[in-house]
């Protein structure tokens, strides 16, 4: 991010009809923007962490076949 442009947290710490609760979380919410612009390795991380949990929960909830014996 160029050093010249303002983010929206430094926009709202400057109005002072903002409520502390949207300050606060918008500030986050840009600390995180930067973060994964900084490190992009969390960003896959996160992906694949995303990508695991569906296939465990397909396979965890994929019904269990049932012998005919069964009947």
């Amino acid at each position: 991010m160029a050093e010249d442009k303002m983010n929206a947290c430094q926009v709202l710490s400057q109005n002072e009809a903002v409520s502390e609760f949207r300050k606060d979380f918008v500030c986050m919410n840009d600390n995180l923007h930067e973060g994964l612009q900084d490190h992009p390795h969390v960003l896959i991380l996160y992906v694949a962490m995303v990508i695991f949990v569906m296939v465990f929960l397909k396979l965890v909830t994929r019904r269990s076949p049932q012998s005919k014996s069964d009947s």
